[in-house]
């Protein structure tokens, strides 16, 4: 009895230890044309034995030559904000500036940077209504190893009549688009950091808030004043890491395709890559089917 127990736990061993064979998929696809228009329903038909299958629709994220690579992906740093306008207008009352050589945080550093003057890249308010900027691209400045920083500059001649304006600045950000639509705040009106400079008239200065810049304009027969609202140094050159993948249509938990369908959104060239494989613990085996279309409008 004691060795038909060794016999039968050895024969359970060696079952146990032999390799179970990965069948060799069947797998063909078949398309009826390689060209189709923007919102066409491109159909890939099926054909023979496979348990799983991955299609790589070849646009931006899903192409099958890239399925093994991280690419280093930068963002576009964009600038955006809204202003809005009180009392009466003086010109060039409000401008804005940029440096990608932040030299120090203290006046002096401030004054000896080099600013450039985007104000004719914005659109600023005229009246009391909210007024979008627009989107300025920042790209110009972002610069490796060099402290970019924005600031609002405000300036105001004394009226002996006539109080100064006051402007206030909402719905503040820069972040990095990237090209898959996403985006990376960099800085918003609540996260700053924010930095004031008080050179004329230290009686008025720039408010800050979770919601709002303001300067107000001191009243009628105020003296001169110049404030800056600052925040840097940033980091414009913001990245992310992106690798391609494909969609798993069918695994072996499912139902048997016979077809597959896509629509495609834009026009172009795409490689379409579909893989076919069959496998276990013990190893994989696939068949891989590609198809160059053409989407046009």
């Amino acid at each position: 009895m004691k060795c038909i127990y060794m016999l039968f736990f050895a024969g359970l061993l060696f079952v146990s230890c032999k390799k179970m064979d990965v069948a060799q998929p069947e797998f063909e696809v078949q398309l009826s044309k390689l060209q189709y228009k923007v919102d066409d329903t491109v159909r890939f038909n099926f054909s023979g034995e496979v348990e799983n299958i991955v299609f790589y629709s070849g646009e931006r994220g899903f192409r099958y030559a890239n399925k093994d690579a991280v690419t280093i992906e930068r963002g576009i740093p964009q600038l955006q904000f809204t202003t809005a306008l009180a009392g009466v207008a003086q010109a060039n009352s409000l401008k804005v500036l940029v440096t990608k050589n932040l030299l120090g945080n203290t006046p002096e550093n401030l004054v000896a940077s080099n600013w450039t003057d985007i104000s004719d890249q914005v659109t600023l308010a005229v009246n009391s209504t909210s007024t979008v900027s627009g989107i300025v691209d920042l790209s110009t400045y972002a610069t490796e190893g060099t402290p970019f920083a924005l600031a609002f500059k405000y300036e105001a001649v004394m009226k002996p009549t006539v109080a100064q304006p006051t402007w206030v600045v909402r719905a503040f950000s820069i972040s990095n688009l990237f090209p898959d639509k996403s985006s990376v705040p960099l800085v918003s009106l609540a996260s700053g950091p924010w930095t004031s400079y008080n050179f004329k008239n230290p009686a008025a200065g720039w408010a800050v808030s979770a919601t709002e810049l303001r300067m107000n304009g001191g009243a009628a027969n105020s003296p001169d004043n110049e404030d800056w609202l600052v925040t840097g140094p940033l980091n414009l050159n913001a990245t992310k890491e992106v690798a391609d993948f494909g969609l798993s249509i069918q695994n072996i938990a499912g139902r048997r395709l016979t077809n597959y369908s896509y629509v495609y959104k834009n026009p172009g060239v795409y490689k379409v890559t579909l893989v076919g494989f069959n496998n276990n613990i013990d190893g994989n085996k696939q068949v891989v089917r590609e198809f160059e279309i053409t989407i046009t409008q």
